[in-house]
């Protein structure tokens, strides 16, 4: 072999190490990138203006020096992953697009990644060049343990919308409605004072309990149900086209009676047939109770003085007896109506909590101490002297704000 191929060669076999001695000090001097955890939801608007108005400025100020892991919170992974990153950074508010640099930096909402996503990802590059860095540690999310977290959020949920659907059930224009002639009764029979506290107590108390058997029943029904898969999805597929036509309804009828105020223009109510059969159990349970108590009253004055006391404890356990039979009968009845708030709210406690637990029956319970709310205030502002009249202007115009209300929660 001649001198010249020998070199030749030597050069060539030198090659290769040199190439990676190369590559591996390249390796060592290189900036590791900064970490971009991006959260979107599929086809949300801000989320189709953070790629076609940030991406490309993103791209062209720092290609190469940047990673992003994108998580779309359709995935029931992902949504595990979110739900541990607002609980180790303190993110409070939920948004469409929520984006976080390097583990800590966190931009959520599409107006602080449009402000600061571009600073934020130069000054954690600045920040690798400063002697002593130290790479971020990443975020663990574990699976149980976001599992845990995410249904602690949906149990807050499951709070606020059972005390605010019973509240707005009681409100309802059905139940609203019904109590302004049950009270404009009394007034003509003229019951006041402890009468009237009497019975109004009777009615409530009544009402708490009916509407609560109502719902122990439904939610033992609901619970046997959601344990079949088909039954569930089907359940589900109902209560989403019953709520949409429920919302769509409700704000139609708040339009229609804003413009023309005529009850017979709103679509949600009670059927004509019950108004009347609620409407005759009412006259007969105040005007009944009145005369018993009228009679007993009247044989009293012809009796001796003695037996007042007696004739008209008699006379307070007659009105509150009307009060058990009125509230049992106009309950069951008004859930006709009422129904449309309560079963929406006792299929979402079903499905969080099941019917077997504790936490169910307490948030039974919490509905059904929040409907009887209403009717509590207007017996005890009667009791202290709202006239029916006042009442009645109220409650008509309250039929748009409940409407509105109804609406939204559905």
């Amino acid at each position: 072999m001649t001198t010249l191929k020998r070199a030749v060669l030597a050069v060539v076999m030198l090659l290769p190490p040199v190439a990676r001695c190369e590559d591996t000090a390249a390796q060592e001097t290189a900036v590791p990138p900064v970490i971009i955890d991006y959260f979107y939801e599929a086809g949300c608007a801000d989320c189709f203006r953070v790629r076609d108005q940030i991406m490309p400025r993103l791209k062209e100020r720092f290609e190469g020096a940047f990673v992003i892991n994108a998580y779309d919170v359709g995935i029931r992974a992902n949504v595990v992953r979110l739900v541990a990153y607002q609980e180790r950074l303190n993110i409070k508010a939920n948004k469409p697009v929520c984006m976080v640099v390097d583990y800590r930096h966190v931009l959520n909402g599409f107006d602080a990644i449009q402000t600061g996503l571009l600073e934020q990802v130069d000054g954690c590059l600045s920040e690798r060049e400063e002697a002593g860095w130290k790479a971020p540690k990443a975020i663990e999310v574990e699976a149980e343990a976001g599992v845990d977290l995410a249904e602690a959020r949906m149990r807050q949920f499951t709070f606020w919308a059972v005390l605010s659907g019973g509240l707005i059930d009681g409100i309802n224009p059905c139940a609203i409605s019904t109590l302004v002639f049950f009270m404009s009764l009394l007034a003509v029979a003229r019951v006041r004072g402890l009468g009237l506290l009497t019975m109004g107590v009777a009615f409530c108390l009544t009402s708490f309990a009916v509407y609560t058997a109502l719902g122990f029943g439904l939610l033992r029904a609901l619970h046997l149900f959601t344990g079949f898969p088909v039954i569930r999805f089907a359940l589900d597929a109902v209560m989403m086209a019953l709520l949409g036509a429920f919302a769509y309804l409700s704000f139609r009828d708040a339009c229609r009676y804003r413009k023309t105020g005529n009850p017979g223009d709103v679509t949600l109510q009670l059927p004509g047939r019950v108004k009347t059969w609620i409407h005759d159990i009412m006259r007969e349970g105040v005007g009944s109770r009145k005369s018993e108590v009228g009679g007993r009253r009247a044989e009293a004055g012809g009796g001796s003085g003695g037996g007042r006391a007696p004739q008209r404890g008699a006379g307070v356990m007659a009105l509150a007896a009307g009060g058990l039979v009125v509230g049992t009968t106009v309950t069951a009845l008004e859930s006709v109506c009422t129904g449309q708030v309560y079963v929406p709210t006792l299929v979402l406690v079903a499905k969080e909590g099941g019917a077997a637990s504790g936490r169910a029956w307490s948030y039974l319970l919490l509905y059904n101490a929040m409907f009887i709310v209403p009717l509590a205030s207007v017996f005890t502002l009667t009791f202290f002297g709202l006239r029916t009249q006042t009442l009645l202007e109220w409650s008509k115009k309250n039929v748009v704000v409940s409407k509105v209300l109804l609406g939204i929660f559905f």
